[in-house]
């Protein structure tokens, strides 16, 4: 049997420590740019060296050391801390026997969605967000739906107007499917707007905190900036009692220097001086982290997410957290650079998901092309089948004398088969994994069958299929109510 957790370790201990005392010399110099004026004054407070006309924070390591310190002493007290956010993947719990379930995710907030029909990427409309929303409710393996894409457009090509763009999408969400997650959130008064569609979705402010929906992470902007924003964003999250989480997304040989290691302390300083910063001001605050780190494609000009520098980058911080910190870190396991399903994208998720199922984390963005830009619903597909054959294949094999067989193989001969055995009738369905999409077939293929045994093709007509049956939708009364939350928005956000 295989055990994916401890299955791939990039550092002694000499190289974490050495990776942390980086990240300490590097919040003391150069610090980092806080752009909020209640997180320096909070900052200023605790001791840190604070210069208000460039905004730059100096973190005393003694300052960070606390904060970690006490972070680890919340988590032996019991705090279950969740790292909410619709790209990244974390640590996923497995069940009572040892089973590891598949929990993908739609979310990613992009702004083109995949048009198969057309072979293109275009902008979003309200059927699409729709059409995805549903698809999501309908796969068993989904287990959140967010906003796969963002509600750009309505169906009658009007635009929708930015500032309401977060209230219809939650509103959307909420509608067609019971597996609410994150979505995107900009600012205070939206976010109680947010909060509200939520607890209708919960049925209680209760239920809604211990079970949220319709917010995410935020981002810092590398090297080594949380803008006012973001600050803003988190701190209010924080001090509602809601998932705050921070994801840089530092470019080795661009806003990072050419070294994987240096992209991973600098990473690091930035999630823990983000730590720190809303700490301070909330107290009752876990800011937890996640990445989505690149390289910068020196042939190109281009970001890569899915080089295997950029993989490795983000397994290093995950390491430092778990095995430093005893943390949980969230890899960004949905930015991959191919720009239409195909055999880049599978290739590049391959090796995204493989890093992410070998270190624990099941609970895969599905369907992400084009560096988190565009979202495919036969990408989607394509997606949990790998994720199927890598949980098939990660179960190992089980040896024991009942499943060595031997005396089935003495009874069946030499020469004979066990297609008849009453035990491979009983057990065919539970040995062996069968695929969705693959084609397995034997019978020779003409040219002109090709294109409906192409997996894209089976993706497509899967999804079609799945949408015809999809009918989910909200009662009627809860429907009203979350009616009523957008009309007022509507009102009060313009």
């Amino acid at each position: 049997m295989l055990n994916p957790a401890l299955a791939i370790r990039l550092f002694d201990d000499d190289e974490l420590e050495q990776l942390h005392q980086a990240t300490l010399d590097i919040l003391a110099d150069p610090g980092m740019r806080i752009m909020s004026p209640a997180l320096l004054e909070a900052l200023a407070r605790r001791g840190a060296k604070v210069d208000y006309g460039a905004q730059v924070v100096h973190f005393p390591a003694a300052l960070v050391e606390q904060t970690i310190a006490e972070m680890q002493a919340e988590l032996k007290a019991g705090r279950k801390p969740l790292i909410f956010n619709g790209v990244v993947s974390s640590k996923t719990p497995t069940g009572p026997d040892g089973t590891r379930a598949i929990l993908a995710k739609f979310g990613g907030a992009c702004v083109e969605v995949y048009d198969f029909d057309r072979w293109e990427a275009r902008q979003p409309s309200r059927k699409d967000l729709v059409d995805l929303v549903r698809l999501g409710q309908a796969l068993p393996e989904v287990a959140t739906v967010g906003n796969p894409v963002v509600y750009l457009f309505e169906d009658d090509g009007a635009p929708v107007d930015p500032r309401l763009q977060r209230v219809k999408t939650a509103a959307l969400i909420a509608r067609y499917t019971t597996k609410a997650g994150p979505t995107e959130v900009w600012n205070a008064q939206e976010l109680d707007f947010l909060m509200e569609i939520g607890e209708i979705v919960r049925g209680s402010r209760e239920a809604y905190l211990a079970n949220p929906c319709f917010v995410t992470a935020k981002e810092t902007i590398a090297p080594l900036i949380l803008t006012q924003e973001a600050a803003e964003v988190l701190l209010l999250l924080a001090q509602r009692g809601l998932p705050t989480t921070v994801i840089p997304m530092p470019i080795t040989g661009a806003s990072s220097p050419l070294s994987l290691a240096s992209n991973v302390a600098l990473c690091n300083a930035e999630v823990l001086g983000t730590a720190v910063a809303v700490r301070v001001a909330c107290p009752q605050a876990w800011v937890a982290g996640g990445v989505i780190s690149g390289i910068l494609d020196m042939s190109s000009g281009a970001a890569s997410f899915s080089a295997p520098e950029a993989i490795l980058q983000d397994l290093g911080i995950a390491e430092l957290h778990e095995r430093r910190y005893g943390f949980d870190f969230a890899l960004g396991t949905g930015y991959t650079d191919a720009r239409y399903p195909g055999p880049q994208s599978v290739m590049e998720k391959i090796a995204k998901y493989w890093a992410s199922y070998m270190t624990g984390r099941y609970n895969y963005p599905v369907g992400l092309l084009s560096g988190g830009k565009c979202f495919s619903a036969e990408q989607a597909l394509l997606d949990i089948e790998i994720a199927h054959w890598l949980h098939q294949f990660g179960k190992g094999m089980l040896v024991s004398p009942v499943s060595l067989m031997v005396e089935s193989i003495r009874e069946t001969g030499i020469g004979g088969n066990h297609l008849a055995d009453d035990y491979t009738v009983a057990n065919m369905r539970r040995a062996i994994w069968y695929p969705a999409l693959m084609d397995r077939g034997l019978a020779p293929v003409e040219p002109t069958q090709t294109k409906g045994r192409d997996m894209l093709e089976r993706a497509r007509a899967r999804k079609e299929a799945i949408l015809a049956k999809a009918d989910y939708e909200i009662d009627a009364d809860r429907a009203r109510a979350i009616e009523d939350v957008v009309r007022r928005a509507e009102r009060e956000l313009r």
